[in-house]
């Protein structure tokens, strides 16, 4: 059921961010994510996407069913610490890299580096919100 929730609210996050709503941005925990779903449903009905429509619904039921602030914090702290690993691991490739001195092994593992330390610090941000 997470899976599909969060499955949901994936598709759902580009609608979201492209309209903006400074409402939601003043919330945090599960009150901003209902409140970025019902953003979301509202952008779907002006636009008429039903099938849109129909799985906001469904992430908005699921929201009210299942979303604890605190729930939604220990989500957020595990992808945290999948993030970090994901970093450390990156950071060894790197290492390794670098001490067979091939460049172009390096300038891709310090893309991968650096893509992996975005990631973590984006999941960071999303921890307070």
């Amino acid at each position: 059921m997470k899976k599909l929730s969060a499955s949901l609210l994936a598709l759902a996050l580009p609608l979201s961010l492209a309209a903006g709503h400074v409402s939601a941005q003043a919330l945090t925990g599960c009150a901003a994510k209902k409140a970025d779903v019902q953003a979301q449903l509202e952008q779907a009905r002006a636009h008429g996407n039903k099938a849109q429509e129909a799985k906001l619904k469904i992430a908005q039921k699921q929201l009210d069913t299942n979303c604890t602030d605190e729930g939604l914090r220990r989500e957020r702290e595990a992808d945290i610490k999948k993030k970090q690993e994901k970093v450390d691991a990156r950071k060894a490739d790197l290492e390794k890299a670098q001490a067979k001195g091939k460049s172009k092994k390096i300038a891709q593992q310090e893309k991968k580096l650096k893509d992996a330390e975005d990631e973590l610090k984006a999941a960071q941000e999303k921890l307070n919100q």
